[in-house]
């Protein structure tokens, strides 16, 4: 990460004065906190940024931190996003689990107690850390791979070049041998063309250099 990026965190509660406490104990140079006054804010904010954490109360009016968490998960793009539910209802285990249900990746509990906040939300950060430096590194080495192939691609092709040239000299000196007896029993039909003889011992010798040059137009071909 460029020293000028910074880690998005979105806080969401219905009551600016609760906040604003987030706010202040969250605050540092490497944090860009974000803030969202209900659900629909929220869900509204997870398209526009891409957050490492999402310290979500639970208590809201209209649509409430369960619902909200659900809406998340839903979707593609932001269901990945770690939640911590923050709520000050009852620390019973039926309240938890539902939470969990709901997509939280843990609970803080009010009043809050700042050291665990930060011990908590400083992990979350650590982990997106590391994500998104996997992430680059990965897309690093996917290009790092895709230029390999492509040189390795470039001096196959060359290699083949190569190889179809010195073949191409080697089959034309091929051709040359049973081309020229061609021509030249053509030449002596024409000349002995009388001559029933003669004229089939060059039909023979015709017909033997057609087959050679079969052969080698065949090799071509395969090739």
């Amino acid at each position: 990460m460029n020293k000028t990026e910074k880690e998005n965190i979105l806080i969401v509660d219905d009551r600016p004065e609760n906040l604003l406490a987030l706010e202040r104990l969250l605050k540092r140079p490497d944090l860009n906190i974000i803030r969202a006054t209900s659900g629909n804010d929220a869900l509204a904010m997870v398209l526009e940024h891409d957050f490492a954490l999402i310290l979500l109360d639970v208590q809201m009016p209209d649509m409430d931190g369960f619902e909200t968490a659900e809406l998340m998960r839903e979707n593609d793009e932001t269901k990945r996003i770690p939640i911590i539910f923050v709520t000050a209802i009852s620390k019973e285990q039926k309240y938890v689990f539902k939470g969990y249900d709901a997509g939280a990746v843990d609970y803080l509990f009010k009043p809050l107690d700042p050291d665990i906040l930060k011990s908590k939300v400083n992990v979350f950060l650590e982990l997106h850390k590391q994500k998104t430096s996997l992430e680059k590194m990965n897309e690093e080495l996917r290009k790092a791979n895709k230029k390999m192939w492509e040189q390795q691609k470039a001096v196959i092709e060359e290699e083949r070049l190569k190889v179809l040239l010195q073949m191409a000299g080697a089959t034309a000196y091929e051709f040359n041998q049973p081309l020229t007896s061609l021509l030249e029993n053509i030449k002596l039909m024409e000349k002995y063309s009388d001559n029933r003889e003669k004229t089939v011992e060059c039909m023979s010798r015709i017909k033997e250099s057609g087959r050679k040059i079969s052969d080698i137009a065949k090799k071509i071909r395969i090739i």
